[in-house]
């Protein structure tokens, strides 16, 4: 079974990171400040480090950061890093803009993901959309 390194310490990251601990998969946290998930680490016997640390570590990876962070956060793991693992990614293209008429905003252009875009600038990368 792949290790996973989790790239993103929201909610998000750490409920994924728990429930692949869950169903036996080692496992390892990833934030721009790792001493912040001290208490989540204690609870749930998680590690946590860099995001270069569990890039580097992990087999594969979820990328679980806000949108417009996640071509930064895997600049960050290393294209290196990136190459050949299998990428999941759970990120949504939203902007901070309050919803129009109950419509999020997406910063991408029409018939552009984000996922696209990922793609483009980490090719080596083998990249899957989740929960979008």
């Amino acid at each position: 079974m792949p290790r996973f390194g989790v790239l993103g310490s929201g909610e998000v990251g750490q409920v994924l990171a728990k429930g692949l601990k869950d169903h036996g998969y080692e496992v390892r946290i990833g934030s721009r400040t790792p001493a912040k998930l001290a208490e989540y680490s204690k609870e749930t016997g998680i590690s946590a480090g860099t995001f270069a640390e569990v890039g580097r570590w992990g087999e594969a990876l979820v990328l679980s950061v806000k949108g417009d962070a996640a071509e930064q956060v895997l600049g960050m793991v290393g294209r290196d890093q990136v190459a050949g693992k299998l990428v999941i990614d759970t990120t949504n293209p939203l902007t901070g803009d309050a919803p129009e008429q109950g419509v999020l905003r997406s910063f991408t252009r029409p018939n552009e993901s984000l996922m696209e875009r990922l793609q483009r600038a980490f090719p080596e990368g083998r990249f899957v959309k989740a929960f979008s």
